[in-house]
């Protein structure tokens, strides 16, 4: 998120094949003989006579419901109504699946009061948007309850929510290993060991909690990781996913990463996000206002796009954004043209999904966020990728 806007801030996606199912029914079938064998001196069941025909229909009763809302396209199992991805493609029921949508730091509850979205407002913005958005927020500690609104709203309206678990740059509270309380990075230490103090429980109840909902579009370790070599954020990056993938083997595992140059440029970037249970690689960028530059593509896109194409993996641009409002450079209308341009590019060039910082219920003055009123919101709801066609 930028520090300056004025809110504050598988292949491991595939499911078990036939041959694992087969394998399960194999054991209960096995099972369900000895049973039979067992009781076939008190009740005359063998396993040779009419037990066996129960027992079939016991099992084909079984195959089906443990296969139940699976399905297969091109050999690839899949959970229907969940993200997953082939490659470096995001798909959602057996199509290839993009995304123009935003963020909203806002959603989670955090923010300044006037920022902030009732419920009514929440589900009036929902069924407001094309259906199939992904739509980025935080999902802090201690806030299951309000994540669980969320996702009820959200899948009322056929949207997906990438859910950020914890946040870099400690805001909203997120105080744990950090310097100076909000705003503030993480000690280095904290993601050597620190963050399996609170932040790794935290992680582990959320995704066991919500791990069945359709409505996750995918979980994201952290937003922004930084003050720490890269060697040390790979390997909390590899740790914290391999426990999401324990517990939740159908949602896919985004990284919440800034852009190469964060990291020491395309190899680092490339080698953060090589681990086996990763599947997204993001970049945030807000490079339009950079120097007054009026820059569309971020020149740090393409050795993002690079590095995740290597990997066979998706990239999202989960941040971008352009500060507009009262007393900006540049007007509401000029920004949303300009960020539609933004995501031409970027689309065109491989992403998987762009979202635009940061939609807040009001906005004052200069700044990053906008409205659901601003053109910004017409531009992205209107944008062809949304159309599901």
């Amino acid at each position: 998120m930028p520090q300056n806007s004025n809110s504050g801030v598988p292949s491991s996606q595939e499911l078990p094949g036939l041959t694992d199912i087969v394998r399960k029914i194999s054991y209960i079938y096995t099972f369900l003989i000895h049973v039979a064998l067992i009781n076939d001196n008190r009740m005359k069941f063998h396993p040779s006579s009419c037990g066996l025909s129960f027992l079939t229909a016991v099992l084909l009763v079984l195959l089906l419901f443990m296969s139940a809302g699976t399905c297969t396209a091109a050999g690839r199992h899949y959970r229907k109504g969940f993200l997953y991805r082939d490659g470096g493609q995001l798909m959602l029921d057996g199509r290839p699946y993009r995304s123009a949508s935003f963020n909203s730091f806002q959603l989670s509850g955090c923010g300044h009061d006037y920022e902030l979205f009732s419920d009514s407002e929440i589900d009036s913005l929902f069924a407001s948007l094309p259906e199939g958005m992904l739509i980025r927020t935080w999902a802090f500690p201690g806030s299951e309850k309000r994540t669980a609104q969320l996702l009820e709203l959200a899948g009322r309206h056929g949207h997906k929510l990438l859910l950020t678990l914890g946040d870099g740059r400690s805001s909203c509270g997120h105080h744990d290993g950090a310097n100076d309380g909000d705003g503030s990075g993480k000690l280095p230490g904290w993601y050597i060991d620190g963050y399996k103090e609170s932040y790794l429980p935290h992680v582990k109840r959320i995704v066991e909690m919500f791990k069945d909902s359709p409505a996750v579009g995918m979980w994201e370790i952290l937003n922004e990781p930084g003050d720490a070599a890269w060697q040390v954020i790979k390997e909390f990056y590899d740790i914290v996913a391999a426990e999401i993938k324990k517990i939740d083997h159908d949602h896919l595992v985004s990284t919440g990463s800034w852009s190469p140059w964060a990291y020491g440029g395309e190899e680092p970037f490339r080698e953060l996000h090589s681990g086996p249970h990763i599947d997204v690689g993001c970049i945030h960028e807000y490079d339009y206002d950079y120097n007054q530059s009026n820059m569309i593509e971020s020149p740090h896109f393409q050795a993002a796009m690079n590095a995740m194409r290597d990997l066979d993996k998706v990239l999202i641009v989960e941040e971008t954004g352009i500060e507009s409002g009262d007393r900006c450079r540049t007007d509401r209308n000029t920004r949303a043209e300009a960020m539609r341009q933004k995501m031409d590019v970027y689309f065109r060039k491989g992403a998987a999904a762009v979202l635009v910082w940061n939609l807040a219920a009001e906005v004052r003055g200069c700044a990053f966020s906008f409205t659901p009123e601003d053109p910004m919101m017409e531009m992205i709801a209107e944008y062809p990728v949304n159309s599901r066609k």
